[in-house]
C-alpha cells in the first residue's frame, strides 16, 4: 500500500517563506506522516547510492528543475509514499487513496491540454503530486526513457509531464495506475481557474498546485516591449531576404489527384542519393545498402552526382557496375549546378541559400529523371549516413503515410544531426524571427524553444512534423510526380527540404516523424 511519506524537493534547507503555509497544510491534514525532505545534494546522494546505473544521465542535467523531476520518480520507486511540490497545498486528509496498490496519478488541467496537442498524446498527466507505494515497476519504466531524452530543450519532454505520459500509456500493466481527473491533486489552472473540464473526482480535491515560483515563470510567454528592435530587424529582413518563392505558383504546380489519393501499396522502392565530393563513402554506403532485408529486385538505385573534385564519379561508375544484376535496376545521372563554396564552411548561415538551392537542384534533377511510374516509393538517403536498421525500408513504408523521416543522429540516444526535420511550435514573428534570417532563409539557433526536433521527443513513437530533412526521407512517388519537389528559392523563409515538408503540409499531405527510429550519419 501506500505509506503515509511526504517527499518534497527544494534548492537548499532555506525553503523560501511563500512555500511555507502549504508546506505545513501537508501536517495540519496528516499528521503523523514521515517528511522526507531532499535538497539538490541529499537528493545525489540518494540517486549515487541506489541508481547509480541512473547516475550518469542525472549529473548531465543542465536545469535544477529536471534533477528535481527525475529525482521524485526514484523516490517513488524506493520509498514510496506522496510526493508534492513545494507550491501544492494539501486541503484535505488523504486517507481516501493511501490503500491503494496502484500508482495514483491525475490529469493536468484541460487549459494546459496544448502541450500535448502536437504530440498526438490524448492526455496530459500531472507531476506535481502523485502517490504510489514502494517498489512499483512503472517507475524503472519511466526511467527507462530518461537517458534518451537527456538534451531535450523542453522540460515537458526531457522529464515532465509529457514523458511521463507517454511512459503511462505504454506501461504493459495499465490496471495498476490509476489516472484521475485534474480535480484530485490540481484542480486549478496555471491561470487560477478552475478545471470545469471532466468529471467530477468521487474522492474529491485532496491537494492544490498554485503553479507559483516554478518552471513555468521560464517559459511564460515574454510580452516583448521591443517595438523599435523588431522594427529594424524586419527591415533588415525585408532589404536582404532575395527572390522569394511564388507560393501559389507552387501549389498550383502539384496535381491534386496525387494529393488526394490514397497512400501508395505499391512495393517498388527507388533509393534516391544525391552526391558531391563522396568518394570516400561511395563502397562503404553501398555495402550497407546491400546488407537491408528488402528484396533487392524491388529496389532502384539512382545516383546523381555533380560538381565532384575528388573522383567521385569515377568511383560511384566502377562500384555499381557489380551490383547492376542484383537490383531492380540502377540509374547514374550527373547534373553540375556550377556552384562553388568551402565544404569545411558549409553550415555558415551567409552561405545556406546558395548552398541548399544547389541541393534543392540536385533533388528535383532526381525525381524528374530517376523515377518513372514503375515506383512506388522514393527514399531518399546521403551517402554519408553510414548505419541505419536492416529493416528501415520495411519501418518506414509500414507507417502508411506518404512523407516519412527516421530520426537522423551521429551517435545512439544523441542529439538530432539532421535538425531539419522539427516540429514548430511558435508561428510569432518578434523581433528574433527576423533577427534568425540570413539571405532569405529563416535559421534560428540550437536551442531555439519555438522548434522541437526528433531528439526532443524521444517518448514519442510518432509525430507530425512541419519541416522535413533530407539524411533519409521516405515519400510517395506519386507526390513527385506529381509536382511536389524541393522548393530552390525560399518558401516561406525555408529552402530544400524543410520547404518541401511546409509546403507538403500546406497542401494538406503532413509528414511523419519517428522519433525512436535511430540512422546514423558519419560522426564528422
Amino acid at each position: 500500500m501506500i505509506p503515509p511519506i511526504l517527499h518534497q524537493t527544494w534548492k537548499t534547507d532555506d525553503i523560501p517563506d511563500r512555500f511555507r503555509g502549504w508546506v505545513e497544510s501537508w501536517e495540519r491534514y496528516n499528521p503523523g506522516w514521515t517528511r522526507m525532505f531532499w535538497n539538490d545534494r541529499a537528493l545525489l546522494d540518494f540517486v549515487a547510492e541506489h541508481y547509480p546505473d541512473f547516475l550518469e544521465t542525472f549529473c548531465s542535467y543542465k536545469l535544477g528543475i529536471l534533477r528535481a523531476d527525475a529525482g521524485r520518480y526514484m523516490l517513488l520507486h524506493h520509498f514510496g509514499g506522496i510526493y508534492a511540490d513545494l507550491d501544492c497545498e494539501c486541503v484535505a486528509p488523504f486517507d481516501a487513496i493511501m490503500d491503494e496498490d496502484r500508482v495514483v496519478l491525475c490529469k493536468e488541467p484541460a487549459l494546459h491540454t496544448q502541450e500535448q496537442t502536437f504530440r498526438g498524446l490524448p492526455h496530459l498527466l500531472f507531476n506535481g503530486t502523485m502517490a504510489s507505494p514502494p517498489g512499483h515497476p512503472f517507475w524503472m519504466h519511466l526511467l527507462s526513457y530518461l537517458p534518451g531524452l537527456a538534451d531535450s530543450i523542453d522540460v515537458l519532454d526531457a522529464t515532465g509531464p509529457c514523458v511521463l505520459t507517454s511512459a503511462q500509456l505504454s506501461f504493459p500493466d495499465q490496471a495498476s495506475i490509476a489516472i484521475h481527473p485534474s480535480t484530485l491533486f490540481a484542480p486549478l489552472d496555471r491561470d487560477g481557474v478552475r478545471d470545469q473540464s471532466g468529471e467530477a473526482e468521487r474522492v474529491g480535491t485532496l491537494s492544490v498546485h498554485h503553479w507559483a515560483g516554478t518552471w513555468v515563470d521560464g517559459y511564460v510567454a515574454a510580452k516583448w516591449k521591443g517595438v523599435l528592435k523588431k522594427q529594424f530587424y524586419r527591415t533588415r529582413y525585408l532589404l536582404t531576404r532575395g527572390e522569394q518563392a511564388n507560393a501559389d505558383e507552387l501549389r498550383s504546380r502539384v496535381d491534386a489527384s496525387v494529393i488526394s489519393k490514397p497512400v501508395t501499396t505499391g512495393s517498388n522502392v527507388a533509393l534516391l542519393v544525391p552526391l558531391r565530393d563522396a568518394a570516400q563513402h561511395v563502397r562503404p554506403f553501398l555495402t550497407a545498402i546491400q546488407a537491408l532485408d528488402y528484396p533487392a529486385e524491388r529496389i532502384k538505385l539512382v545516383f546523381c552526382e555533380g560538381d565532384s573534385t575528388d573522383g567521385t564519379w569515377e568511383v560511384l561508375c566502377e562500384a555499381v557496375e557489380p551490383l547492376r544484376r542484383s537490383f531492380r535496376d540502377v540509374v547514374l545521372l550527373q547534373d553540375t549546378v556550377g556552384i562553388a563554396y568551402d565544404r569545411e564552411k558549409r553550415y555558415k548561415p551567409r552561405l545556406q541559400r546558395k548552398r541548399r538551392s544547389a541541393i534543392a537542384k540536385v533533388r528535383n534533377h532526381l525525381a524528374r529523371h530517376g523515377l518513372d511510374e514503375s515506383d512506388d516509393w522514393a527514399l531518399w538517403i546521403d551517402v554519408d549516413v553510414w548505419k541505419f536498421p536492416s529493416d528501415i525500408v520495411s519501418t518506414l513504408i509500414a507507417q502508411g503515410r506518404k512523407i516519412v523521416a527516421p530520426n537522423c543522429v551521429k551517435v545512439a540516444a544523441g542529439p538530432s544531426f539532421d535538425r531539419n526535420s522539427f516540429v514548430a511550435t511558435r508561428f510569432d514573428r518578434d523581433y528574433r524571427y527576423y533577427r534568425s534570417v540570413a539571405g532569405g532563409v529563416y535559421q534560428p539557433s540550437e536551442g531555439f524553444f519555438g522548434r522541437r526536433h526528433l531528439s526532443d521527443l524521444r517518448h514519442l513513437d510518432r509525430v507530425d512534423l512541419h519541416g522535413v530533412g533530407g539524411t533519409m526521407l521516405l515519400v510517395d512517388a506519386a507526390l513527385h510526380r506529381g509536382g511536389l519537389l524541393f522548393p530552390e528559392k525560399p518558401y516561406k523563409d525555408l529552402l530544400e527540404t524543410e520547404a518541401f515538408g511546409v509546403l507538403a503540409r500546406d497542401l494538406g499531405v503532413t509528414p511523419l516523424g519517428l522519433p525512436r527510429v535511430e540512422i546514423f550519419h558519419v560522426p564528422w
